[in-house]
């Protein structure tokens, strides 16, 4: 079989790249796989990565007004590279580019998005919504579904943890909290620093995005001055972090899957996060983190994790148990299987 994995970027450290990622190099071992993407910095594994003409699709700024006439340019180039490679499947990853492979055999992963103020992405969101009925669509996460009620062809299948997260031999703390993931708006990064500032606690940010020189400011003037914005940091350096911290934290709003409490996980930590979106399905609440419901309670946490070693380790034994159960061996053949579907239709 000949599979397209599409995406806008193909970048480390971002969520949905990252699932592309292991399921190409994981579907790559029996198949032909390729990943179509604007821009790329992740190295090929069992898969070819292709070059195509595309910029973001959606940035939140005026250009966005040119957002269809993209769309029909691109779908001129889609249409090239079939010719040529004959495609079998494409899996689309991200929703604006939907209208993109009408009419070509395609799957959707659809990721879901925060909810936003933003007039033409509103509009934008429904309309992406209406092409999910034209597809197989794939969501990750309970949560996702319940917001898809309309569709018929919906199948869950969540985010897996590969096999290089794992716990050190021996186990090991060098004292800090520690947040991976984007620095946007959603993730009120900024409660994290405050967290810090009032705890007198390390935390470790490893990530980028729009938000990141505000938060330095916003660090910089409550006087939180043991935080460390670590940027984008390699896979292995990643993996580093989460083995080595006390436990894991996120103040985010909203989350599609939550891959990154299922990371610290596998090696062998435990997370605190709030108790919404699909974070509930990720963090099993007192067995393998904490769910919490405001700031109050998020500092409370923290704090009695910070104070009991012998806590922290027990639960991240089961969190790490937890994580098992997610593995891109399975996960990727329930992808293959929905290929197959696809092609023979």
């Amino acid at each position: 079989m000949k599979i397209a994995f599409v995406n806008d970027t193909f970048l480390e450290g971002r969520g949905a790249d990252t699932v592309i990622y292991e399921l190409a190099r994981e579907l790559g071992k029996k198949h032909e796989v390729y990943v179509l993407s604007g821009q790329a910095n992740i190295k090929e594994e069992n898969f070819k990565f292709i070059q195509v003409n595309l910029q973001k699709l959606f940035t939140g700024k005026l250009r966005d007004f040119n957002f269809f006439y993209k769309i029909i340019k691109l779908r001129r180039d889609i249409k090239k590279i079939q010719k040529i490679y004959n495609f079998d499947v494409f899996n689309v990853f991200h929703s604006s580019l939907n209208l993109t492979f009408l009419g070509f055999p395609t799957v959707i992963t659809w990721l879901g998005s925060p909810k936003t103020n933003n007039f033409f992405r509103k509009i934008l969101n429904k309309v992406m919504l209406k092409t999910l009925k034209n597809n197989r669509t794939i969501v990750i996460s309970e949560y996702l579904k319940n917001q898809l009620k309309n569709l018929k062809r919906v199948k869950i299948i969540p985010c897996g943890i590969s096999k290089e997260f794992k716990p050190l031999k021996k186990h090991k703390e060098r004292g800090y909290m520690l947040y991976v993931g984007r620095l946007e708006k959603h993730k009120a990064i900024h409660e994290l620093t405050k967290l810090s500032k009032n705890l007198n606690f390390p935390l470790k940010i490893a990530g980028y995005g729009p938000l990141e020189d505000r938060l330095k400011l916003y660090s910089k003037k409550i006087g939180a001055d043991k935080i460390e914005f670590l940027g984008k940091v390699s896979r292995e350096h990643l993996i580093k972090l989460y083995q080595e911290c006390s436990f894991f934290i996120s103040a985010s709003k909203w989350e599609g899957f939550g891959l990154i409490f299922l990371e610290a996980g596998a090696c062998g930590k435990t997370s605190i996060g709030y108790n919404v979106g699909s974070i509930p399905e990720v963090i099993l609440d007192g067995r393998t983190g904490f769910l919490v419901n405001n700031f109050l309670e998020l500092e409370q946490k923290a704090e009695e994790l910070i104070k009991d070693k012998k806590l922290r380790k027990n639960i991240g034994k089961k969190a790490l148990e937890f994580s098992k159960r997610f593995n891109w061996n399975k996960i990727a053949e329930e992808y293959e299987k929905i290929f197959q579907e696809v092609k023979n239709a």
